[in-house]
């Protein structure tokens, strides 16, 4: 049984699939609390849901995409539901703060999303994304190296984009090239 906050239908509005149309799924919990958190959906109420309950559901979008997010998705092993979804054709990606890198590894795709920069995880993802606003430090995400993709994204406000973190970002990636803006598309064009 899975604990699931919402499913919903819409585009990736961020990272490497931006744009792409995907079925989110959210998962109730998370193992931080985050004073940026931008989605308190995963600390509300949820339904206990069978993975056949799942599929009816999403079977009623035509995408073959899945986001699974929260929360935090991998304080959960979903690897048996990641499974079940791939032997149905669906693509999955999960979104994790790294929390546990094993319970997610039959994913398609892992966006990582690092909440301590002294303590970046080094494997078991395929993208990073580090959320950023015009106070942090941003001196430890310089030292990281990696050849995966590395966003850098703005700390934007609940619905809305944040201006001044967006300032900071876009400045911060012309800076240093190696790093990808990503913008939360979804918040620029007022989509959930």
């Amino acid at each position: 049984m899975l604990k699931v906050v919402e499913m919903f239908y819409s585009i990736q509005g961020e990272g490497t699939q931006v744009g792409v149309p995907s079925i989110f799924i959210r998962l109730y919990g998370c193992n931080l609390s985050c004073s940026f958190c931008d989605e308190e959906l995963h600390k509300g109420a949820y339904e206990e849901l069978s993975f056949d309950a799942v599929l009816e559901r999403i079977k009623a979008y035509p995408s073959m995409n899945v986001i699974i997010t929260g929360g935090e998705p991998s304080i959960y092993d979903l690897n048996g539901f990641i499974d079940f979804l791939q032997a149905h054709m669906y693509a999955v990606s999960v979104e994790t703060n790294g929390y546990n890198f094993s319970n997610i590894a039959s994913a398609n795709w892992i966006t990582y999303s690092p909440k301590d920069w002294n303590h970046i995880a080094k494997h078991g993802y395929d993208e990073v994304k580090f959320i950023v606003s015009k106070d942090s430090d941003v001196s430890k995400l310089l030292d990281f190296k990696s050849y995966k993709p590395l966003f850098i994204q703005p700390q934007n406000n609940a619905h809305t984009p944040n201006q001044e973190n967006l300032a900071f970002c876009i400045a911060f990636v012309k800076a240093n090239p190696r790093f990808i803006l990503s913008v939360q598309l979804h918040k620029f064009l007022g989509v959930e």
